[in-house]
């Protein structure tokens, strides 16, 4: 299943070299990015505020959020270095933004953007890339959420990230989590403690070993892949 890894990898890699393509064509005629360091846990947008902007990651990783109703957080993405957020047409974000590990983003104004797009029609093809990346990305997070059972969303969630968040330059079964188990729980729709249970059976059963709490190297990536599409 090494094939799933690399053919999903370079779909992925597709979209993460469309961001910062967008970003060097912007930087270089005018120089209009604003580069911004955000440290583990702060708070980079609130759910509400006003979209006056387009945020590229150039380093480091987020969590996107939502408050529910009751008072509960749902995690609804992660991103990391290559990714962007802000690529939309509402008025105000629906979602928070917090970083999770030490993060560097560069900023660019709605407006400078807007004039860049008319300067460089071509930026708008590969916004609209990065926007449509961003809607399957959302469209897969339902599905986990709906259809599958615990174990399915597991294995499902570290093959992902094996290709969106993992260590750079390294084999794509070595998945690095910036996030917490609490933030995997809220993104999954599961409790911390089936989260703790599941990665632990996966273990026990040869899947995946955990080196550190924020690595886990895929050892059976076929059986991973079957799992996750209930196998």
């Amino acid at each position: 299943m090494a094939a799933f890894l690399s053919a999903t990898h370079r779909v992925e890699r597709h979209h993460e070299v469309e961001a910062s393509a967008v970003g060097e064509r912007l930087e270089r005629p005018a120089g209009i990015g604003i580069t911004l360091t955000a440290l583990p846990g702060q708070t980079i947008v609130v759910e509400g505020d006003p979209i006056e902007g387009w945020f590229r990651i150039a380093s480091g990783a987020v969590r996107l959020s939502k408050s529910t109703p009751d008072g509960r957080r749902q995690v609804i993405d992660f991103l990391s270095a290559g990714e962007s957020f802000g690529i939309a047409s509402e008025r105000h974000y629906g979602y928070s933004v917090e970083a999770i590990a030490r993060t560097t983003l560069v900023r660019y104004s709605r407006a400078k953007l807007e004039a860049a797009i008319e300067a460089h029609p071509e930026l708008a093809r590969r916004l609209f890339g990065m926007a449509c990346a961003e809607l399957q990305r959302a469209r897969q997070h339902l599905l986990l959420l709906g259809r599958k059972s615990a174990d399915e969303k597991i294995a499902s969630f570290l093959l992902t990230l094996a290709v969106r968040l993992g260590v750079r330059g390294a084999r794509l079964d070595v998945v690095q989590l910036p996030m917490s188990r609490q933030d995997m729980a809220d993104y999954l729709g599961l409790t911390i403690e089936t989260v703790s249970r599941t990665l632990t059976r996966l273990r026990r059963d040869g899947l995946i070993s955990l080196p550190t709490p924020q690595h886990v190297v895929l050892l059976q990536i076929g059986r991973l892949h079957d799992l996750a599409e209930g196998g």
